[in-house]
């Protein structure tokens, strides 16, 4: 993220804030909770990292702050989650383990360390992309929640 000039960091100032993303001085700064398990850290980065990206003019404007991943009411939210699940799960991947007839959604996950929430927004995904996967999960607004 360096050439993005990006700066990512842990805070433990807030409990129940996941991560936010801001910008001072030409540089952008992504903090994520200290409280999150290593997975969720991964998430709420790849998804401040999808705001940095895709809502660039609004982090200009005042600070995102996430504190439930996963809003399906919010378009940038939205946006956002979609992007982490296809930064975090890679297409061929999942491509290639669906071939497997004996293995089922949870099997899928459990490959490829994803929690079954990520995955449901991972084949959202592809499916919008017009790749044919089914949908046995439905995706959470609530995921990460606590």
């Amino acid at each position: 993220m360096e050439e993005m000039n990006v700066i990512v960091g842990e805070t433990d100032r807030y409990e129940k804030l996941k991560g936010y993303c801001f910008m001072s001085c030409q540089t952008i700064y992504v903090m994520v909770s200290s409280f999150l398990s290593e997975e969720e850290k991964k998430i709420v980065a790849a998804h401040e990292l999808g705001h940095i990206i895709l809502h660039r003019s609004q982090l200009k404007m005042a600070p995102m702050k996430d504190d439930v991943l996963y809003n399906m009411r919010d378009n940038t939210e939205y946006e956002a989650n979609l992007f982490a699940a296809d930064l975090i799960l890679d297409d061929k991947e999942i491509a290639n383990l669906s071939k497997n007839e004996d293995l089922n959604y949870f099997g899928l996950c459990s490959c490829l360390n994803s929690s079954p929430e990520l995955m449901s927004f991972k084949l959202y995904s592809l499916i919008k992309r017009g790749q044919n996967y089914n949908m046995p999960l439905e995706i959470q607004s609530n995921f990460l929640a606590k």
